[in-house]
């Protein structure tokens, strides 16, 4: 004997449809956020320190990910992109801002790009292809950004990109590996690279 299905009555039809239909409106809504991650009333620097624990008197402005992208294709600027939860960040924002500092840099352009990652957000996808000659595969076949990371450009080309300690994966501690001479050697390295910026700057 055939049991007969119940057909679904025009209010369930409806009520599927348009669960259907926000799912993928949640989808592109999420897949295109561009996440601010500075929410609060604090200036740039206190937010910065906020987050990283390192002096107030900083030179870090916080930028979304399509700043960052319109500084790539036409800018310049030293861009660094982290995340707080990456403890490899806060030594080298330290000393890349010791050194910014030195070398009369007003401001270095940060992108936290963490949520925009877990998210596969599309300005961030960008982002990985304009870096796509600098950026590492670590997992299965897909280009990411690593935290901390920094890049140097110049009317839309990239002069200096450096990600030293974003690829350690628990080689080495901090202590061990930021030595006093690892120190020196990389202020001189971004001292260097920073003259070079600004020398090719019009």
């Amino acid at each position: 004997m055939k049991v007969q299905k119940k057909k679904m009555s025009y209010f369930q039809k409806g009520f599927y449809i348009l669960s259907f239909i926000f799912l993928i409106i949640a989808f592109i809504y999420l897949g295109t956020k561009n996440y601010q991650t500075k929410k609060s009333s604090l200036s740039d620097s206190e937010q910065f320190t906020k987050d990283f624990g390192i002096a107030i008197n900083n030179v870090f402005k916080y930028k979304k990910a399509t700043d960052i992208l319109e500084i790539l294709n036409t800018g310049s600027g030293l861009i660094f992109l982290a995340y707080p939860e990456n403890e490899w960040s806060t030594p080298y924002a330290e000393i890349l801002n010791e050194v910014a500092k030195e070398e009369n840099i007003k401001e270095i352009y940060f992108y936290n790009f963490l949520k925009d990652r877990e998210n596969n957000n599309r300005y961030y996808e960008n982002i990985v292809e304009y870096l796509k000659g600098y950026t590492t595969i670590i997992e299965g076949n897909t280009l990411d950004i690593y935290s901390p990371s920094l890049v140097i450009v110049k009317n839309g080309n990239i002069i200096y990109f450096d990600n030293e300690t974003a690829l350690l994966n628990g080689e080495h501690t901090i202590k061990e590996y930021w030595t006093s001479n690892k120190k020196i050697v990389k202020k001189t390295d971004l001292a260097n690279a920073i003259k070079m910026y600004k020398g090719n700057l019009s």
